[in-house]
């Protein structure tokens, strides 16, 4: 039976992590990445010809600017969205993780026979918390990454020091 439990809290936490990351790219679709024409290869300019060869150098310039201009405003618009996936990754592996909690304490724990799921839940949460800094690592201010890691670290630690103590008080009076 343990084999069985451990099959079904592994397969939650898979199941649900994939879910989170499938429902943000869903509901907020990452920047599409700039498409860059590759332009045929100019006719070359005789040798003392220097109107013909300033004007292919003006315009692979110009290409060559175009093409920077579009990255950089792609790399922008990818570090926002790297910041914004953070937050909302961080917020919904926040709030699953609690729900695995609830079902674990709450009215739901006495129903459930095993406490596989509601660990494979927490995991998913754990899995979206991780998801969001792995993105976000780059996009966003040390302070930031702080102050959610602080909290995360207050719920997970916290929450399972409760778990541990609560569980070891039922074996107790077993």
């Amino acid at each position: 039976m343990k084999i069985v439990n451990f099959i079904l809290g592994l397969a939650t936490a898979i199941i649900l992590g994939a879910l989170i990351n499938l429902g943000i790219r869903a509901f907020y679709p990452e920047p599409i990445a700039p498409v860059y024409v590759s332009y045929p290869a100019p006719v070359p300019c005789a040798t003392a010809d220097t109107k013909c060869q300033a004007t292919q150098t003006a315009e692979m310039n110009q290409q060559n600017t175009q093409q920077q201009q579009q990255e950089k405003a792609y790399e922008d618009q990818m570090s926002v969205y790297d910041r914004n996936l953070f937050i909302i990754a961080n917020i919904i592996g926040v709030v699953i993780f609690a729900v695995g909690f609830w079902l674990i304490f709450g009215t739901w724990g006495a129903i459930l026979a095993s406490h596989a799921v509601p660990i494979g839940i927490m995991l998913a949460g754990l899995w979206g918390i991780i998801y969001g800094y792995a993105r976000g690592w780059g996009s966003i201010d040390d302070r930031l990454k702080f102050f959610v890691g602080l909290v995360i670290a207050v719920i997970v630690i916290g929450g399972s020091m409760w778990l541990i103590q609560r569980h070891q008080k039922q074996n107790r009076q077993k």
